[in-house]
């Protein structure tokens, strides 16, 4: 929402993510899983791609019809693939 309708970067993007996730009164469920999607956002993959693949990490594969997100996940360590 932040890139596509305001036009923020996804850097801007992450950067206020990671400052509103580090305040003194804001707690994340997984850091790790936040920070490495945080990561790959400012790479350019899209946030939610990017917090669902780092969520799949025991899986075997992901499956999407997303051709962009399957491209930006080609060096992770989950095949992302079409069904």
């Amino acid at each position: 929402m932040l890139r596509s309708v305001y036009g923020f970067a996804g850097k801007e993007v992450a950067a206020a993510l990671r400052a509103f996730a580090g305040l003194p009164d804001v707690s994340v469920e997984s850091p790790a899983l936040l920070a490495e999607a945080l990561d790959r956002a400012e790479e350019g993959m899209d946030f939610a791609d990017a917090l669902h693949l780092g969520a799949s990490a025991q899986c075997e594969a992901m499956l999407t019809f997303d051709r962009r997100f399957i491209e930006m996940a080609r060096d992770t360590p989950v095949r992302v693939t079409e069904p």
